[in-house]
């Protein structure tokens, strides 16, 4: 029972992060396309792609396994 918590709170976390992560890059990358920013601003926002990718990534796999977000390893 507690590993099917503690999976969905890494689940819960996963989408967390979509959220943290996807609302400034879809914003910063409307601002590119509008030309309210520079386009060199194009690689910051590709990197924090990549960084939210990972972690959220990072936390399904958790969620898969049953582990706590703040753990490394199964209670």
């Amino acid at each position: 029972m507690i590993r099917l918590w503690d999976g969905f709170l890494s689940g819960v976390c996963a989408l967390i992060t979509i959220g943290i992560i996807g609302v400034p890059l879809w914003g910063a990358y409307h601002s590119v396309r509008g030309g309210l920013i520079p386009a060199w601003t194009w690689g910051p926002i590709v990197l924090l792609g990549l960084v939210g990718l990972i972690m959220v990534f990072a936390f399904a796999r958790k969620a898969g396994r049953g582990v706590h977000p703040l753990r490394d390893r199964r209670r």
